[in-house]
């Protein structure tokens, strides 16, 4: 706080001098124009030199933040009211602490300074993300792609195996009716299977050749009723193993197998009889 050095007020002597010019005598005639003087209030003591105001002292960190408040400003494009308290900026800022508010600050600070940079660098990243987007979505297209070539192939491959059992199915009937007359049988290849020549014995193959030559539904109940006959454990061994000529091992395997038909034809006859 400056010294306060008083002054004696000049009032006195300006009402001194203005009496003096009351008595001075004045034409009729002529009028003198008063000047009008703006108040200045009177200064009682003298300002030291190189004193500030306490009023006028700025605060390091409140110049930093009112720096922050234009730069932000400047980026929002409008009224730096609404760019620094909107409803959003407003939530934040109030359930942030002192040392997460100064983060905060010092972060848009930072991007400000390191705007380009940074704009930069979200551009690359924006590249990064559409190139991986893209190479995820080539390989997708990939997959479906072999997934749709899987299943065409895979259909085909039923079509041809239907066409070929219509085809062998006679070759198929021939052996039984050789099995059924024969009175040995020298070879296990002597003995037929529902499948289709080259094709293994599965539960599909199985089902592709019984219900390929089957026009209507009564007609595949009676082909799969057929089957199950003729591949019943206890028929087969009377059938077939009583007659084959191989060794017991052999025959082992052949009664294996046909009961595993045989299991196939009656989930196939369950299928029909849900109507599925």
């Amino acid at each position: 706080m400056p010294k306060l050095k008083y002054k004696k007020h000049d009032h006195d002597d300006r009402k001194k001098k203005s009496k003096k010019k009351h008595h001075r005598s004045r034409s009729p005639k002529k009028h003198r124009r008063h000047r009008h003087r703006y108040y200045s209030p009177p200064k009682i003591y003298n300002e030291e030199p190189g004193w500030i105001p306490m009023h006028d002292e700025r605060n390091e960190e409140d110049e930093w933040r009112q720096r922050l408040f234009e730069a932000m400003a400047d980026d929002e494009g409008h009224d730096p009211f609404y760019a620094q308290y909107d409803n959003y900026h407003v939530d934040q800022v109030h359930t942030m602490n002192d040392e997460e508010y100064r983060e905060h600050i010092a972060a848009g600070m930072y991007r400000r300074q390191n705007a380009e940079a940074i704009a930069h660098e979200e551009r690359r990243q924006a590249e990064r993300e559409r190139r991986e987007r893209e190479r995820e979505e080539a390989q997708e297209r990939m997959r479906q792609e072999h997934a749709r070539m899987v299943e065409e192939q895979k259909r085909q491959e039923a079509m041809l195996r239907r066409r070929t059992a219509v085809d062998s199915r006679k070759q198929y009937e021939l052996k039984w009716t050789h099995i059924e007359t024969a009175s040995t049988i020298l070879s296990k290849k002597e003995i037929p299977w529902p499948v289709c020549p080259g094709s293994s014995l599965s539960a599909e193959h199985v089902k592709e050749f019984v219900l390929a030559s089957a026009k209507t539904t009564d007609e595949t109940r009676k082909m799969v009723r057929k089957e199950q006959l003729r591949y019943h454990p206890d028929k087969f061994v009377h059938r077939v193993l009583n007659k084959f000529q191989g060794t017991d091992k052999e025959k082992a395997r052949l009664h294996e197998k046909a009961n595993e038909v045989s299991g196939w034809l009656n989930e196939i006859w369950q299928e029909l009889a849900a109507g599925r």
